[in-house]
């Protein structure tokens, strides 16, 4: 059974089509245009920058292995795990 949405903005939000970044540490700053950030490994974000994201600098802690962040990131740093960046 097809799930039907009301409207197509429900559909904005496509991770397949554009790829994806695995980011840790050793990569330094990681620029683009991210639709979320996956929590692979438990990860501390040392730096994180968004387009229209109220008070984006608290994401700067530490997330557990599965956190799934969701927002329009164009900077990341982390100083621990490893995360998969979903490019939009």
């Amino acid at each position: 059974m097809a799930t039907t949405f009301p409207t197509s903005s429900y559909n904005t939000v496509d991770f397949n089509s554009l790829g994806s970044v695995i980011a840790d540490s050793a990569l330094g700053s990681v620029t683009g245009r991210f639709g979320a950030i996956q929590v692979l490994q438990d990860c501390t974000i040392s730096s994180v920058a968004g387009v229209s994201i109220e008070n984006v600098s608290k994401l700067q802690t530490s997330f557990s292995a599965g956190t799934v962040l969701f927002g329009l990131f164009t900077e990341i740093t982390l100083s621990a795990g490893l995360v998969a960046l979903h490019k939009v």
